[in-house]
């Protein structure tokens, strides 16, 4: 039986102001668009990278949404954040964030402090995909290695690791687990041992994929050519093993989106291909691969933008037994993600595109509309609108808690 070379981390302890400053006078810099967001293991508390292209600058900024305040700003010269998911991370201490910048860098902050930098592959023009092993990062380059006060490294010992896609951090098995090709793999960079690599050959080598932030499970999205439905295709990521091949209520997938334990969320419809207009709209709930509950959305539809990586118009509760959605019409809706009753649905409109951000930004929008912003469901208590230019925080009845807008 194969044993884990790192044991899970503890849950942070201690007051907050240990984890993170409480900056009195903390303001969301001018122009700094938001790329990434990332969720803090402990506290209430979202993080954002954002970067104001004009200025060449960028920024970590602390959200604390049980009390709707912008905790903490830390700037820096260059990029910050990028269009890839989970490019932002915590370190299971609660008091380390590792971020993209410049393009294909990744830095350290701790405790709201700029540390290092480290560049895997300088010659990339996107992201470079790691994960938090114990104390050190490993990239999907195959290097194995920390950032340490004043670093700005640019040569690493890469280890013979399968040359990864897209990679996750599988806590249950102590395993790196990601995509190589179209199939899927497993290395323990502790070690310096391949657990496991499937091909995937017999099910094909069309479709997008997806790894569940936990990296226990893994989903390929194939589309089919009508009248054929689009299937799923679920893989353990404990053991690399096919676990199905299943398909949605209805026969075109819209989105997907990953809860916790490898809950995974579906939106899909029927498209009418005379008219290109879309009905028969439905929400499945799986659960370890299996649909566990389809949800009939009627005539309403689900709005979301997909401007920042890691949110979208579907948002689990962080204990997995909730769901909203950002309907059409600006609503959010509160379903019980074990029975699929409606528990609320409230009005929650973005606030307009200001005046003065770049062109690329403000013209591709409608600005009486305003930018439609994803969802991000960040406490029990605390559900977040979010978009490049804005932050909003809602309780689950319905009241607006803060809203910050950036300036342009």
């Amino acid at each position: 039986m194969y044993r884990q070379s790192v044991q899970p981390e503890p849950r942070p302890t201690g007051k907050p102001s240990d984890l993170w400053p409480d900056q009195a006078e903390a303001k969301w810099p001018r122009g700094c668009l938001i790329e990434n967001v990332a969720i803090h293991p402990s506290q209430p508390w979202l993080a954002a990278a954002c970067t104001a292209t004009e200025e060449d600058t960028g920024a970590i900024l602390v959200f604390d949404t049980q009390s709707g305040r912008l905790r903490a700003v830390t700037p820096t010269e260059g990029f910050v954040g990028w269009s890839d998911p989970r490019l932002l991370r915590w370190h299971p201490d609660g008091r380390r964030l590792a971020t993209n910048v410049d393009t294909n860098g990744i830095a350290l902050l701790d405790r709201g402090a700029w540390v290092g930098r480290a560049f895997p592959d300088d010659t990339r023009d996107s992201g470079v995909g790691y994960v938090w092993v114990g104390e050190r990062l490993f990239a999907d380059t195959g290097a194995f290695f920390e950032i340490t006060p004043g670093d700005d490294q640019f040569e690493f010992d890469e280890l013979a690791a399968p040359r990864f896609q897209a990679i996750e951090w599988n806590a249950s098995a102590g395993v790196v687990v990601g995509t190589v090709g179209t199939g899927v793999a497993a290395y323990d960079p502790v070690a310096e041992r391949e657990v496991y690599r499937e091909t995937l050959d017999a099910y094909g080598h069309s479709g997008t994929l997806s790894w569940s932030p936990d990296g226990r499970w893994f989903v390929r999205r194939k589309f089919a050519t009508p009248p054929a439905a689009d299937e799923l295709l679920f893989i353990c990521g404990d053991t690399g093993k096919v676990h199905g091949v299943r398909q949605p209520s209805s026969p075109r997938i819209d989105e997907l989106a990953w809860g916790p334990r490898g809950a995974l969320a579906v939106s899909s419809y029927v498209h009418n291909l005379a008219t290109g207009g879309r009905s028969g709209r439905k929400v499945d709930i799986f659960r370890a691969g299996e649909l566990a509950l389809s949800i009939d959305l009627a005539s309403r539809s689900i709005q979301g933008s997909h401007s920042i990586a890691e949110a979208s118009g579907i948002a689990w509760s962080p204990r997995g037994d909730g769901l909203a959605l950002l309907l059409d019409q600006q609503e959010i809706r509160i379903i019980d993600a074990h029975s699929g009753v409606s528990l609320s649905t409230f009005a929650a409109p973005a606030p307009p595109i200001p005046d003065g951000l770049p062109d690329y930004y403000g013209k591709r929008h409608r600005p009486g509309f305003g930018f439609p912003g994803d969802l991000v469901w960040v406490d029990d208590q605390r559900l977040v609108r979010i978009a490049p230019h804005f932050v909003t925080v809602w309780s689950m009845d319905g009241e607006k808690i803060a809203e910050f807008v950036v300036e342009g």
